[in-house]
């Protein structure tokens, strides 16, 4: 059996969501620092800082490991343990900001999204090392 693999949102991802924060960052110091900039131009600056350093921070702190006997889920305030035989189910959404994987465990919901890289793969994963089957939402 191979070492533990670690899934996280898209590089690319969190290096655009980064590169957007400081290119705020720097749009700030410049409004900053021009005499007679109007306070809801630096205030709409601020927030857009504001907004991309959330983002960076969610993104960066949130991550699932899949260990030999269960996974380890992140994100940014927990870190939450989570063994293969306490993974109940497993149901999968798609929605307007893609796909939603939510993972039923006795311990609570674990949720990743499409936005981790090789998402499908770690669905797959937890399918197999839970000796799962894919389920469907129920329609209305």
């Amino acid at each position: 059996m191979r070492s533990a693999r670690i899934y996280r949102t898209r590089l690319a991802l969190r290096l655009a969501v980064g590169a957007a924060a400081a290119a705020w960052t720097a749009i700030l110091v410049v409004l900053v620092r021009l005499p007679g900039a109007e306070l809801r131009a630096i205030l709409g600056a601020t927030s857009f800082v504001a907004f991309f350093l959330a983002f960076s921070f969610v993104y960066g702190r949130t991550w699932i490991t899949v260990l030999p006997d269960g996974i380890v889920a992140a994100t940014p305030f927990r870190i939450r343990p989570v063994r293969f035989e306490d993974i109940e189910g497993i149901v999968v959404q798609d929605g307007l900001a893609g796909r939603v994987y939510e993972v039923f465990t006795r311990g609570g919901l674990v949720k990743f999204t499409s936005l981790f890289a090789r998402h499908r793969e770690l669905f797959e994963l937890l399918l197999e090392r839970a000796r799962l089957a894919p389920r469907s939402p129920t329609l209305r």
